[in-house]
């Protein structure tokens, strides 16, 4: 199971790096695409639960890591809750 980086654009300007461990990830969200805020939370949510579904079948635990990334994803949606720009995802890797 390849782990995917995603790098995203917040509206700030800032670019975090973001850790998947799946390429599922890859089939919520696509590179370029300006996200609300609200849209990208809420796809986040559903893909690294997706992705941690995935570690757990193939191992029998689920994936904290994805689960401490979505956290902090999360917080940052917050954060920039009342912000009309948008968030942008600028590559995945690989």
């Amino acid at each position: 199971m390849p782990a995917t980086t995603f790098n995203v654009r917040w509206p700030d300007n800032s670019v975090q790096a973001c850790y998947s461990p799946s390429t599922v990830i890859r089939e919520y969200l696509k590179i370029q695409q300006p996200y609300e805020i609200a849209e990208f939370k809420a796809l986040c949510n559903e893909a690294l639960h997706a992705a941690s579904q995935r570690v757990e079948k193939k191992f029998g635990y689920a994936c904290s890591s994805a689960m401490d990334q979505l956290s902090d994803i999360n917080q940052k949606c917050d954060a920039f809750a009342a912000s009309e720009s948008k968030v942008i995802v600028t590559s995945f890797q690989p």
